[in-house]
């Protein structure tokens, strides 16, 4: 069983000393939020074709002209195209691993990654997210034409997704284990970082302030899904961003996890896998 679901948010005492140096250097908020390295280190590495699920490698440009590499799962007749995106520590067979349940349900699967993972130039920083992002959401507007976009993110992929959708028009979103990144560190009550709480706020680029994008989203559907043991992303945080959403919404509470499982509960949780999926399919296809 991959276990990806908790990683760099989370700080366990025998790294609080290595996240307070991250922090205490620039570009702490980009280390903390994205943590590529260990992605690289210690996330499955899959190949989706070994069970069945043929994929083609796709390559888009992004806003700082690098290349990024993107897994499309389509068939014959698929209408519309889901974009989705892993959180920080998530390589994109991790991802995959995640998300695998989504694919040949009558829509296409478009799985990637940002800029400095995987196989990607460039280096991991929160200034790209948007920019990775729209790219593949280019990619599928260009591609097929017409047709609707949806897109499901996790944890840092979440926050990615909500505002990509404050900016180009989304069909859904599906968010799960969703946080605002400038006010994390209050929302997790991680005292020891206090003194640094104003700069890492500052690091987050104001087009990734979760609430600030959803005030900005007026239409889209969105199914937030959270687990109340989530560890890394706060359950009441989250709800406070459900609530403070003015558009079409719902809420998901995956099932009873213990705190080691419960960011990404969904993997887990087969009834909530199945509500997603019809959340997806009534508005894609």
């Amino acid at each position: 069983m991959p276990r990806f679901h908790s990683r760099a948010l989370s700080a366990s005492l025998p790294r609080l000393c290595i996240v307070l140096v991250a922090m205490a250097v620039s570009g702490c908020a980009s280390y903390w939020l994205l943590y590529p390295s260990m992605a690289d280190s210690t996330d499955p590495h899959l190949d989706p074709a070994a069970s069945g699920n043929h994929y083609e490698v796709i390559s888009v440009i992004n806003a700082n002209r690098v290349s990024l590499k993107g897994w499309l799962f389509a068939k014959p007749g698929d209408r519309g195209t889901a974009l989705i995106l892993g959180g920080n520590a998530m390589n994109i067979s991790a991802t995959y691993a995640q998300s695998k349940y989504l694919i040949g349900h009558g829509f296409r699967v478009l799985i990637f990654t940002w800029q400095g993972f995987d196989s990607n130039g460039g280096e991991a920083e929160l200034t790209s997210l948007l920019g990775d992002a729209n790219a593949f959401y280019v990619y599928a507007q260009s591609h097929f034409p017409g047709e609707p976009i949806a897109f499901v993110g996790y944890s840092t992929g979440a926050v990615t997704g909500i505002c990509l959708a404050a900016k180009e028009p989304m069909r859904a979103i599906v968010v799960e284990g969703t946080f605002n990144p400038k006010t994390v560190l209050d929302d997790r009550h991680m005292w020891y970082a206090k003194p640094f709480e104003g700069r890492f706020a500052a690091e987050v680029p104001d087009d990734l302030d979760t609430a600030r994008c959803l005030s900005e989203i007026k239409a889209t559907p969105i199914l937030f899904v959270h687990n109340r043991a989530d560890p890394l992303a706060p359950y009441d945080a989250a709800k406070r961003l459900f609530d403070g959403y003015q558009g079409p919404k719902e809420f998901l509470d995956t099932k009873k996890l213990d705190s080691s499982e419960a960011h990404m509960g969904s993997f887990f949780d087969e009834p909530a896998q199945t509500k997603i999926l019809a959340f997806l399919h009534q508005n894609l296809t």
